[in-house]
């Protein structure tokens, strides 16, 4: 089978989907079938700029070029994604090989419109890798209003999309409800989690680990959000939090990562004279082992109102590498079903910050043997449900399936 993937993020890039992504392109290869991708030229959180040809374990790579202004203007944010979408269209539509399938992702807005009427025009079918939902998730992030004009816009196209899919992959039960109240067919989705990215697994000390001694973290406990500083992301109560605790020594905060709402944390330590509060820049997936098995606890973050819109994910890797889970949002979400059934983890809803400081306090007073068990019933529980093979195994059944 001959399938075209329609992404604005691919191998190198970090961000989470250019890895979900690379891993799929790459076991469809394995399974026998062609796989061209199609993406950008620019790294999207980034100054990086990647061949416009190359081909990587099989999968043959297609890049090019449009608008990078950069994404701390909601202006410049839509100018790219117009100018992204535009060339992303001409660029595959001009395409002479034949090919059996194209599959789209929900990154970013409008791809996956473009995705869908490639598919129409080449009459072959669309396959929709949901990993977040407009206009709902933007209205929740407070980035467009509710009933407002870009509101319907992108309901009108997002309805059209679902609508016109021939085959759905959901990451959990909320964001298959959501779909189904828009118009998707039962029949053709399959729900489907994401899968750990880490390569490796660090098994050494703690104390010895190389990140936590390059960075001087010491013997403090050190609570690590790593991945992207995103809108959907929100990190007051983690960051009230810290400030709440900074004259205690025994606690450091660790950003690692990038995103539009880097500079919030930069600017939050430098207005409260935070010393607790550490900023490293985003980690290869190489380092990925190291720099999270730095942490003694490791943030999952979910926005208010976002359950069913998005998926927070580093949930699986953090879990697969043994550490305890601090959940910051919904009592009610993916994160929290699979946390009912682990013990020693922290949930605690936004705006909590009283309760978030108790529960940190009676965590670090654990004994380290204590929070190692937290940490090793976490990946015994990950390795039985997450397995990355199983899981990326069975999204390409699923491709495979939908189309014969």
């Amino acid at each position: 089978m001959k399938i075209i993937i329609l992404s604005q993020a691919y191998y190198p890039d970090t961000v989470s989907v250019s890895q979900h992504l690379t891993d799929l392109a790459e076991s469809l290869v394995e399974n026998g079938h062609e796989v061209r991708v199609i993406t950008s030229v620019f790294g999207y959180d980034s100054h990086e700029r990647f061949e416009k040809k190359e081909i990587h374990n099989g999968v043959i790579i297609k890049r090019f070029y449009h608008t990078n202004f950069g994404k701390r203007s909601f202006l410049f944010r839509a100018v790219n994604f117009l100018t992204f979408n535009l060339f992303l269209f001409f660029r595959t539509v001009r395409l002479r090989s034949k090919y059996d399938l194209v599959i789209g992702l929900t990154f970013p807005p409008f791809s996956a419109l473009v995705g869908v009427l490639i598919a129409k025009i080449k009459k072959v079918p669309y396959y929709y890798w949901v990993m977040d939902l407009q206009p709902e998730l933007a209205i929740a992030s407070g980035l467009i209003k509710k009933n407002s004009l870009s509101d319907k816009f992108f309901s009108i196209i997002g309805n059209f999309i679902i609508r016109n899919s021939d085959h759905i992959i959901s990451l959990d039960r909320f964001m298959t409800s959501h779909l189904l109240s828009r118009g998707a067919n039962q029949g053709k989705i399959s729900e489907i989690p994401v899968w750990p990215v880490s390569q490796d697994i660090y098994e050494g000390d703690r104390l010895t680990n190389p990140f936590r001694i390059q960075n001087k973290f010491e013997d403090r406990l050190v609570v690590m959000f790593s991945g992207n500083h995103a809108y959907v992301h929100p990190l007051d109560t983690l960051l009230n939090a810290s400030d709440v605790l900074k004259s205690d020594p025994r606690f450091l905060f660790a950003f690692v990562g990038g995103g539009v709402r880097k500079k919030d944390v930069s600017d939050f330590k430098k207005l409260n004279s935070l010393e607790n509060i550490s900023q490293h820049p985003f980690q290869p997936r190489s380092n990925f082992h190291i720099s999270i098995g730095a942490s003694d606890l490791q943030v999952v973050v979910m926005g208010q109102g976002q359950v069913g819109f998005t998926h927070p994910n580093k949930i699986y890797g953090a879990m697969i590498l043994g550490r305890p889970i601090l959940y910051i949002g919904p009592l009610q979400s993916h994160v929290t079903d699979i946390l009912v059934h682990l013990e020693g983890n922290i949930v605690v809803e936004h705006g909590d910050v009283d309760g978030l400081v108790d529960k940190l306090t009676e965590f670090v007073n654990l004994s380290p043997q204590i929070r190692y068990q937290i940490g090793e019933k976490n990946k015994s529980f990950a390795f039985k449900n997450f397995s990355a093979q199983s899981l990326r195994q069975s999204v390409v059944s699923c491709i495979e399936k939908s189309v014969h």
